[in-house]
């Protein structure tokens, strides 16, 4: 059986979803999806990522029910936060039930 290479596919301006357990990167469980996001729409994803994934049909074949707050960079003394225009890579983690982790990192300028 051939692999399938992973593929970005854009489901809006602004939301790229990559779905590693649809190629031989990752079994089918648990699933790993990236996403790239601007900072408009991680903001929507962050605010309320069950309303997200209903909008974005994530995983099509089974919807999240319950999702974790997705974990981003610690505030540190030192480090500035992430602009309010950067753009965030979420990575999210589901097993076969209907729950689902992430963690965010905005992607960071030269």
């Amino acid at each position: 059986m051939e692999g399938k290479t992973p593929k970005w596919e854009e489901l809006d301006h602004g939301v790229k979803i990559l779905r590693l357990y649809e190629t031989d990167l990752n079994p089918r469980w648990p699933r790993v999806l990236v996403l790239q996001l601007t900072a408009e729409k991680f903001k929507e994803f962050d605010h309320n990522i069950l309303a997200f994934d209903e909008r974005y049909h994530l995983l099509p074949d089974k919807p999240i029910r319950w999702a974790s707050s997705c974990v981003k960079p610690p505030q540190v003394k030192g480090v500035a936060d992430a602009p309010d225009s950067a753009s965030w890579t979420v990575v999210m983690l589901k097993g076969p039930s209907c729950k689902m982790v992430c963690a965010a990192s905005p992607e960071e300028s030269s």
